[in-house]
């Protein structure tokens, strides 16, 4: 059987959780953009660049 304070602990944890994903989810739809150093491009990257494919040029 379990312990008054795992119990207790438990339905923290549980609660706990359940705030965070919920968080996750807020920040996620809000339309706030989530940076990430090393993966996201900089806004000075993600200008349209000129590249060649078999000859052909083309934006992107």
């Amino acid at each position: 059987m379990m312990n008054v304070l795992d119990l207790i602990r438990s339905k923290m944890l549980k609660t706990k959780r359940l705030y965070d994903a919920q968080f996750m989810m807020a920040k996620t739809y809000s339309g706030v953009t989530d940076l990430d150093a090393h993966h996201d491009e900089s806004t000075q990257e993600s200008s349209t660049k000129e590249l060649t494919y078999r000859g052909q040029s083309y934006k992107h």
